[in-house]
């Protein structure tokens, strides 16, 4: 059989778990060799300081396509979790607490995919009184410190004598055109630059991270975006601000603004 060449563009969390669900797939395959070209790797990749929480997000419709690729995710994260690996990888489960504003609840289309959801009841919803919800679900939910999970899947990765790491910035994918039969584009934002695509615009702004000794739940607002998560030893609090353009841009009193609501 002849070799099969596969290319990732892209070293950050979705390159490297794309990575591992190729060799899964192709687990029998001694002629695959899969090549991973990214410009940085961790601790120096966009996703080393992203907040990991498990929950489908930003879609006005989800569909089953989207809620399969969602399950599949969610199995993944919890098998981990139960594994010996989990604190190496920064794996940790926690109830994640959605608020809703509206009167009118609305029960999220992956309810029947996570384990433990429900609704809140009254003295639940009243415990976040200070931002005023009307409702809201609580599920099971899975955060990956991603900074600590990255070097696990790279570790993972070069064990395997199929797999290539190389360090190089790629200026576009024609440059792969005579070395790879498939490239995958796990490159993310950068893929304006790289197809190019002008349309592709950051859908979320930026995180602050504050170092706490408490383990937190989870909570977030549907319609308004706010939220604040917890990952192993530090609180993830992203501040959004979006405006017609589609850039993120928060200003400082806004961040001090949701930062204070965050910690209440």
């Amino acid at each position: 059989m002849s070799q099969m060449r596969i290319t990732i563009i892209g070293g950050g969390i979705i390159g490297l778990t794309t990575a591992c669900t190729v060799l899964k797939e192709y687990s029998n395959n001694d002629n695959l060799q899969l090549t991973i070209i990214s410009e940085e790797f961790s601790p120096n990749t966009t996703a080393d300081i992203s907040a990991g929480f498990w929950e489908p997000y930003g879609f006005e419709d989800v569909d089953e396509r989207i809620l399969r690729w969602a399950a599949y995710a969610y199995k993944i994260f919890l098998d981990e979790y139960f594994s010996t690996k989990a604190a190496r990888a920064g794996l940790i489960k926690l109830p994640a607490y959605i608020l809703q504003e509206d009167e009118k609840f609305t029960k999220p289309a992956y309810a029947d995919i996570v384990r433990h959801y429900r609704t809140l009841d009254q003295h639940e919803i009243g415990l976040f009184d200070h931002v005023k919800p009307k409702n809201g679900f609580v599920f099971q939910s899975v955060v990956v410190e991603i900074s600590k999970y990255l070097p696990q899947l790279q570790y993972f990765l070069q064990r395997d004598r199929r797999v290539k790491f190389i360090k190089r910035k790629i200026h576009s994918i024609s440059e792969l055109k005579d070395k790879a039969d498939v490239v995958i584009n796990c490159t993310g934002l950068a893929s304006r630059f790289l197809v190019p695509d002008e349309t592709v615009r950051p859908a979320r702004g930026q995180v602050t991270r504050k170092f706490v000794f408490i383990r937190f739940s989870r909570f977030h607002f549907l319609e308004s975006d706010h939220s604040c998560a917890c990952s192993m030893d530090k609180i993830h609090v992203p501040i959004l601000y979006r405006r017609r353009n589609g850039l993120c841009n928060p200003s400082r009193r806004y961040s001090r603004s949701w930062w204070n609501i965050s910690i209440k």
